[in-house]
């Protein structure tokens, strides 16, 4: 049996955010439960970035992480996970850049702009 939390035991675990408009808003309905939650970890990923250094020549920020930590961090497997950043690459919400004998550089775009350029255009 689980036992409740008391007092100040609330704020001694850390979490992932998934903005609102992710779940809620009708430009991302269409976007998988999974790809959600992943985008969500990528984009608390990029908190990392400062410390690592993982801005390109442009000052982008990216992320690195391979897909063995990923599938070890939130339980999906490689296929999931592959399938999402494929869906999440197809709907512009990353894009990927290989260098070779690197891993992956994954570029977690900015949702807030996309939905003010579709609000505009």
């Amino acid at each position: 049996m689980m036992d409740y939390f008391y007092n100040t035991q609330a704020e001694q675990f850390a979490s992932v955010e998934i903005p609102k408009e992710l779940l809620t808003g009708e430009n991302f309905s269409s976007l998988s439960a999974s790809a959600k939650m992943l985008y969500a970890v990528l984009l608390d990923r990029m908190g990392e970035a400062k410390r690592h250094n993982w801005y390109d020549e442009e000052n982008r920020v990216y992320v690195i992480y391979p897909l063995s930590k990923l599938e070890k961090d939130i339980s999906f497997s490689r296929h999931t996970i592959i399938d999402c950043m494929n869906e999440l690459e197809d709907f512009g919400l990353i894009s990927r850049f290989q260098i070779k004998g690197k891993p992956s550089r994954i570029y977690v775009k900015n949702f807030n702009r996309r939905r003010i350029f579709q609000l505009i255009g």
